[in-house]
């Protein structure tokens, strides 16, 4: 199947996230969602963004982010405490907004642990 997905056609691509899903593959998914884009990427985040896996939840906030929903993909990287992927997220969406909104959580968490 993997040959096939070269042809970048739904179902394959569909049909291997799900197997890299099952094997906790984080890396082998995020290679798939990163070289074949055609498949229900929403569908998929909603699917792993609470995945027992840390790894696979910061697979569903890069494909949120990926598909320019940036306060979704936000929203994930600070729940499971990763700020970096979080300000990464707020810098590629250029909104001034989620920069101020994280800008401040951030803030908060810096006094709370002086």
């Amino acid at each position: 199947m993997v040959v096939v997905q070269s042809n970048n056609v739904s179902a394959v691509n569909e049909a291997l996230n799900e197997i890299h899903v099952e094997e906790e593959d984080y890396d082998r998914l995020r290679e798939s969602i990163d070289l074949h884009h055609n498949f229900d990427q929403i569908g998929l985040a909603q699917k792993i963004e609470k995945h027992e896996l840390l790894e696979m939840r910061r697979v569903a906030a890069y494909i949120y982010k990926k598909e320019g929903k940036w306060k979704k993909s936000i929203v994930l990287s600070k729940k499971d405490k990763i700020y970096k992927d979080a300000m990464e997220t707020v810098s590629q969406s250029g909104d001034r907004e989620l920069l101020r909104s994280c800008l401040f959580t951030s803030l908060n968490r810096y006094r709370s642990h002086s």
